[in-house]
């Protein structure tokens, strides 16, 4: 479909945010221009209405360009009223006080995995943090991983098919038979670890929600380093968090047997 003059604008403007989120700092008009394949005319005044609607600044010294705190407001504000983030972020917190790891909270994007929550343990001197609303690929995640193993296996075959599987890491399984493997130790265990495969000296363990009709609608993970996730207490912190779902599952019984997970989305 041709874009409109109106829809190029606003596609131009989404170019110059993402410039200016990425690169982390204050930027020079031609820089941003270039980096974003607009004309230098066009960023400007796109650049203007963003500092009359309070998104940009421009330092009236170094004349650089740069973010305000308003977008950081607007996204605090969408992840506040996500229905599925007031449903779970206190169990989250409940995992996160009972494992010591920072506990997050993620949802399928088509072929790939988003984190949308997160609450961060300050029990260690090392934190970790989540990138959320960045996606990331099913296969080399842990979160991801359940999605793939909740899929029919026809799906997973498509899923394998239609993208391009690639290590991230020297740990990372992805090979179709590789991940197949895989899915049957999750399908069996009732959880899924990233044992270094999106990081090295990380590992994260996974649980699935899962609604009323048995389906995968997210997943809670846990986070940490090798020395704080060891093969040996792998499985006592799948259980606490299955401890938390337990309860989580009583406690909403009436929300999970009565939606479906496109509502809670």
């Amino acid at each position: 479909m041709k874009k409109t003059s109106s829809n190029q604008s606003i596609d131009r403007m989404f170019r110059i945010l993402e410039t200016l989120a990425v690169t982390g700092r204050a930027m020079r008009l031609n820089d941003i221009a270039e980096k974003s394949s607009v004309s230098a005319s066009t960023a400007m005044r796109i650049l203007n209405a963003m500092i009359e609607n309070g998104y940009v600044y421009q330092n009236p010294e170094t004349q650089l360009y740069g973010l305000t705190y308003k977008l950081l407001w607007a996204g605090t504000a969408i992840r506040e009223n996500l229905s599925l983030n007031q449903l779970l972020h206190p169990y989250l917190a409940e995992i996160a006080r009972q494992t010591g790891l920072s506990s997050a909270l993620s949802v399928r994007n088509g072929d790939a995995v988003t984190f949308v929550d997160e609450v961060v343990s300050t029990s260690h001197m090392v934190r970790i943090y989540h990138h959320l609303g960045q996606s990331f690929p099913l296969y080399s995640t842990a979160s991801g991983k359940v999605f793939l193993s909740g899929m029919p296996q026809e799906e997973r075959e498509r899923y394998y098919k239609a993208n391009h599987l690639v290590p991230v890491t020297p740990k990372t399984l992805y090979t179709p038979q590789a991940l197949e493997t895989a899915m049957e130790k999750i399908q069996s265990l009732g959880y899924a670890v990233d044992d270094e495969e999106a990081l090295l000296g990380m590992r994260c363990v996974a649980l699935p929600v899962n609604i009323s009709n048995g389906e995968v609608f997210a997943v809670i993970s846990i986070s940490g380093t090798i020395y704080q996730v060891t093969a040996e207490n792998i499985p006592l912190l799948a259980a606490t968090i299955q401890n938390v779902l337990a309860k989580l599952y009583e406690e909403c019984r009436p929300v999970f047997s009565q939606l479906q997970a496109s509502e809670l989305l």
